[in-house]
């Protein structure tokens, strides 16, 4: 018979930096495109202009917001929380249709499906 380690969940796993990363990566990018299109006159599709950098100047302001619930969630150890504020951030996403943000969002949601992430979530010491 193995022995259950007590302090299992008592660290932060892996997966939550990967998440952490992940979206402080993702208001980094929108603010690069929020750059671009306000300074540099970047064009893709027909997201051009003014509009397009506020569109991203909002983007990335849904952004902060969401990422700011995810660290609170962590440090709460609130897997609702976490969950709840991915699931937004996904929705953050869908007015720019921000594939990348898209894409960010679902690898965060999968990690917080790992038994390290729920076993961090689970733990009450």
């Amino acid at each position: 018979m193995t022995a259950i380690d007590p302090t299992t969940g008592a660290s932060k796993p892996v997966t939550l930096r990967v998440i952490f990363i992940l979206n402080a990566l993702k208001i980094l990018l929108a603010f690069g495109f929020f750059t671009a299109f306000k300074f540099y006159g970047l064009q893709v599709g027909e997201l051009v202009g003014p509009q397009a950098a506020n569109l991203m100047l909002y983007t990335m302001l849904g952004y902060l917001v969401t990422f700011a619930c995810i660290v609170a969630s962590i440090l709460k150890r609130s897997i609702v929380g976490i969950r709840a504020a991915i699931a937004v951030d996904f929705l953050v996403s869908i007015p720019a249709t921000a594939i990348i943000g898209f894409i960010i969002a679902i690898i965060s949601m999968v990690l917080t499906f790992t038994a390290s992430a729920r076993a961090y979530f689970a733990y009450r010491g």
